[in-house]
């Protein structure tokens, strides 16, 4: 008699390409499709996202709860309807896999009504994704209903499983770190694309090109960004910089860049799908973010070899996978990040060795994901 497969259902809120997406599309690809069923659950923003078709591609099912973003009261109570109604139809999964904050903890409540034995909380950041101080507040008040209802807690990092789950927790054997582990083959520096890039966008050979993958969004603390660029160019002026992303703030960093003159040395990129081809094109990675779990672009930038400046107590220090990485607090100046960086060791180097030693691979998480899974069933 042929085994049963394992149903996992996985919660993502939408599909853009964003590092939580890159990681779930990654195991979507690699999960052994003979053992296990992997399908995903999505809120409704309006937009439909490219991922979504390719994530059918793979043989995942892809359901949408239609309508639902959640932005009000009102918008919450209708969450919770159309959730009832979709667990009361799919209950046949043996694991929900859950990537989100507390403020979609009814995923998991649902689910336990409906008889779904594993429900796994998966922390991904170490702040919530609004300066709304109420939401914060009601975002915090939820924790508590996350845990409640969660069987199993998962985190990139340390620090992200203590922000959302609390020291109890992290310190509880049902606790795992699981690394946003990447496809390391796809990072890996290229001569041949690094000079494609830089010839489409422009980039001369002794230009030294500054690199940032990330929404324009005031976590990603573009302002300060730019602020820095501004103190690396009075350094030296063959420094250019490349913004690859899009989101609420863009036209506004745009101004930024035209007031201060510095049209012609900023590249706003837009969206791209080839991240890790522009990242060949870079010579430097730069995230002063306010605040951040375990970024997934950090991973990357360091597969790709490149010299990565980051924020200190900020960025978890469990980044540093490589010698690459070098942490700044965010309380210093942009003049001293610029010096910083100006003056720190700028060469690129071949990380596979380190990546193999700290477990990196996507395929290790793969791997350790389906023994979980396979235990917890």
């Amino acid at each position: 008699m042929e085994n049963k497969k394992i149903r996992v259902l996985y919660f993502v809120d939408r599909m853009l390409k964003g590092g939580i997406q890159s990681l779930v599309f990654e195991i979507a690809k690699r999960i052994n499709k003979d053992k296990f069923q992997l399908d995903f659950l999505l809120l409704d923003d309006g937009k439909k996202y490219e991922l979504e078709e390719e994530l059918k591609e793979l043989g995942c099912k892809v359901y949408k709860l239609h309508g639902i973003w959640i932005r009000t009261p009102i918008d919450f109570l209708r969450y919770t309807n159309t959730l009832e109604d979709f667990f009361k139809k799919h209950n046949n999964y043996d694991i929900v896999h859950m990537h989100s904050s507390s403020k979609n903890y009814l995923i998991l409540k649902k689910a336990k009504k409906y008889g779904i034995k594993t429900r796994i909380a998966h922390s991904h950041n170490i702040d919530f994704q609004t300066k709304n101080v109420f939401k914060k507040v009601i975002g915090n008040l939820f924790k508590f209903n996350l845990k409640k209802y969660a069987t199993d807690y998962f985190a990139c990092s340390e620090l992200a499983g203590k922000w959302l789950f609390g020291n109890s927790i992290t310190n509880n054997e049902k606790f795992k770190i699981i690394h946003n582990a990447i496809d390391f083959e796809r990072f890996k520096f290229n001569t041949e694309v690094r000079e494609k890039i830089r010839k489409e966008n422009r980039i001369e050979k002794n230009e030294i090109l500054i690199g940032h993958v990330g929404r324009f969004s005031n976590q990603k603390n573009h302002e300060f960004l730019i602020e820095i660029f501004k103190e690396l160019k009075r350094l030296n002026s063959r420094y250019k910089l490349i913004l690859i992303g899009t989101g609420e703030n863009e036209l506004k960093i745009k101004n930024i860049v035209k007031k201060l003159n510095l049209e012609n040395d900023v590249i706003f990129a837009g969206f791209k799908s080839n991240v890790n081809e522009y990242m060949q094109a870079m010579d430097v990675f730069l995230l002063p973010s306010k605040y951040e779990g375990l970024p997934v672009v950090g991973i990357e930038a360091q597969a790709a070899g490149l010299p990565i400046f980051v924020s200190k107590d900020v960025i978890t220090s469990e980044l540093k996978i490589t010698q690459l990485i070098s942490f700044i607090s965010l309380s210093k100046s942009a003049k001293e990040w610029a010096t910083i960086i100006h003056n720190g060791n700028l060469v690129r180097k071949d990380s596979t060795e380190e990546f193999k030693i700290q477990k990196y691979f996507i395929e290790d998480t793969v791997k350790e994901l389906e023994k979980i899974y396979t235990k917890e069933r």
